[in-house]
């Protein structure tokens, strides 16, 4: 879990309303994470409206997070029954804080069944003085909110039992990481069997008995998924797709990433299935309650043996707060025998737009696989050849501490990316949106294809009578510098450059399924 304190920058005086006196000193702890800094991008509007209406989430903490990260860096997992013995919170905890928020006059919006997060809501003028947070009405990318420029604070008696406070800056949102061919790069795009024939996936199972889980913000459309595998002869089947929608409202239409990650998953393991899942919106808010959501289907029994998300955001934009409570989600997945494939980005190492070199997040969190991304030139037999690709995210997280999965890398905090696949969209793969064939790239394409290759995996191991992978980076980094993996030795992304070994453009290199799979179902 995250050790290191995220960089504040000091705020200066804010145009706005202050809502609520400071609490006496001893009897309440600030969460500094609570938020972050705004952004260039903010424009400061005037007072917050007291009578608007604020939503947030409290997120409660794991009881030993500590045991948890211990069991899942040995490659071990949780049942739902050993997960709610030793580590969701304890009900009393959980009514506890109810009885807190509902005493201050808030309203309680919902719960989930592991008890993680509670959803609330209110006037902003109550929300100030249950957490002692200041609001100021803001402008963002062209829409009004009323967020918090100040960090919340709680109740000293629930130091212990709440994680963070998340949502008082409802401004905040991922992106997408698919990337559009521009102009034409008179190169005939991929199509799954390609990439299984580069990469080696020659035998072994083909994803039986396994689930991808793809968070996003809407569904394809099922023709669209029809029609592909069609095109690209894959033999998959709508039965074994799946869509929820994890939060309420009129979902947008498709533009791309949902098509990309459902059509390629499903393209690299056609006999698994697939579950999307819906958030409506990319907003950070609407990411956890849809990543809560897969949490409390597993936990309810639903088989997720991988889960897929080709979207991120600037990690310095991003409240530590938000950032320990997705890593706390997702290693709560990967306890419950879930790996976690997350793009590393496409903007090379300045993901931020500064010049600088930072990384993206989610990628960055402990317990994902940060896939990068390559380019993959096949312009006939035996005349074959992988590059590290120029927009593939990676560098160094300011947030989380050095896994045990890198004990062996000389970087003090979590470097990403851990593997890498295809991902230029000039040497990119064949979509179909809309009914129009057209093709695409980034870190988009690479996360669902390593979403696939685990699939395999996992069904050869299930096939074998072996639990599912888990956080896969404890199994493939004692594998460096081994054949299991192509060593992508050469291309940069900016800031940093390709070489022997562990380099922050592709990590460990891309697969060699052949090896790969042969020595990690033989694992226990």
């Amino acid at each position: 879990m995250p050790t290191t304190a995220h960089p504040w920058a000091v705020l200066g005086a804010l145009a706005g309303l202050c809502l609520a006196a400071p609490a006496r000193a001893g009897e309440r702890v600030a969460l500094p994470g609570s938020i972050a800094p705004f952004s260039r991008t903010v424009q400061l509007a005037g007072v917050a409206d007291p009578a608007a209406v604020v939503h947030f989430q409290v997120v409660l903490r794991l009881r030993d997070p500590a045991g948890m990260q211990a069991r899942i860096d040995a490659g071990q997992s949780f049942s739902p029954a050993e997960l709610e013995a030793s580590q969701l919170p304890l009900q009393a905890d959980h009514d506890a804080v109810l009885a807190w928020l509902q005493s201050a006059g808030l309203t309680i919006d919902s719960t989930v069944p592991t008890r993680m997060t509670i959803s609330v809501s209110g006037r902003a003028d109550l929300v100030s003085a249950a957490l002692g947070v200041h609001f100021s009405h803001i402008v963002s990318e062209g829409r009004d909110f009323t967020a918090a420029d100040t960090p919340a604070s709680i109740p000293a008696r629930f130091a212990g039992i709440i994680l963070s406070i998340n949502g008082l800056q409802p401004h905040a949102h991922a992106h997408t990481m698919i990337e559009p061919i521009t102009g034409n790069s008179g190169i005939i795009p991929y199509i799954p069997s390609d990439l299984l024939k580069y990469y080696s996936t020659t035998s072994g199972s083909t994803g039986a008995n396994t689930t991808t889980a793809i968070v996003i913000d809407t569904f394809p459309r099922t023709s669209d998924i029809t029609t592909f595998w069609s095109e690209a002869k894959v033999a998959q089947s709508l039965s074994r797709i799946s869509f929820i929608q994890a939060v309420a409202g009129t979902l947008p239409a498709p533009s791309g990433e949902e098509t990309l990650d459902t059509q390629y998953s499903s393209g690299i393991a056609p006999a698994g299935k697939v579950r999307v899942y819906a958030a409506q919106s990319l907003y950070n808010s609407a990411l956890d309650t849809t990543f809560q959501r897969v949490i409390s289907d597993m936990h309810a029994g639903v088989s997720i043996t991988q889960v897929s998300i080709s979207l991120g955001e600037c990690e310095t934009a991003i409240s530590t707060g938000e950032a320990e409570t997705d890593d706390q989600y997702f290693a709560t997945m990967t306890a419950l025998g879930a790996s976690v494939f997350v793009s590393s980005g496409d903007s090379g190492s300045h993901t931020c737009g500064s010049g600088t070199s930072e990384p993206s997040f989610f990628s960055t969190a402990t317990n994902v696989t940060a896939v990068g991304g390559t380019t993959l030139s096949m312009s006939g037999p035996n005349k074959t050849s992988e590059t590290a690709w120029s927009g593939s995210g990676g560098g160094i997280s300011t947030i989380f501490a050095r896994p045990a999965y890198q004990s062996t890398l000389d970087y003090a905090m979590r470097a990403v990316p851990d593997v890498s696949a295809d991902a230029n969209p000039n040497t990119g793969v064949l979509i179909i949106v809309k009914g129009t064939p057209i093709q695409v790239g980034g870190t988009s394409v690479s996360a669902p294809v390593w979403a696939g290759f685990a699939a395999r995996i996992n069904g050869s191991r299930l096939a074998a009578g072996k639990k599912t992978l888990g956080l896969l980076n404890t199994r493939v980094y004692p594998l460096l510098k081994t054949g299991n993996f192509r060593d992508i030795t050469t291309g940069g992304n900016g800031g940093y450059s390709a070489g022997i070994g562990y380099d922050l453009v592709t990590g460990i290199g891309s697969p060699v399924m052949s090896s790969l799979l042969t020595t990690l179902v033989n694992e226990p």
